[in-house]
């Protein structure tokens, strides 16, 4: 044997090297398989906050719109999630809408939450 076949018969990987890199490679991808199904886990929350916020900002939009004096007390149901709103008049130029909105626990769902957003509408008229 020569020296160049010599040293093209020992080129390459053994069966050996060959299970611990398949191996150490299944560890990662199982690792970054984790990753993925936990940031897509706290994608769903960031959804279902950010569409929780903008139910509460449509409902008080929709109560400032009607305007000072314009609103009564009532409830309503958006996308399934509770909503029921005060009015009380603070003085006879001012009313405070307490407005109460349910929602799921994120850890939870089993769990229902109330969140109380206060809101003042006022008479635009200064005297």
């Amino acid at each position: 044997m020569t020296p160049s076949t010599q040293s093209n018969a020992r080129a390459g990987f053994s069966l050996v090297e060959v299970l611990v890199s398949v191996t150490l490679l299944s560890f990662v991808m199982m690792g970054v398989g984790g990753a993925a199904t936990l940031g897509l886990a706290q994608m769903e929350k960031a959804r279902q906050d950010l569409q929780y916020s903008a139910d509460v900002q449509q409902l008080t939009d929709s109560l400032v719109a009607k305007g000072w004096n314009n609103v009564a007390t009532g409830s309503s149901t958006i996308r399934g999630r509770g909503v029921a709103w005060t009015v009380t008049n603070v003085n006879a130029k001012s009313q405070k809408v307490a407005i109460v909105v349910q929602r799921r626990g994120l850890a939870n769902a089993s769990v229902i939450y109330s969140d109380t957003v206060t809101l003042y509408l006022s008479d635009t008229k200064v005297q």
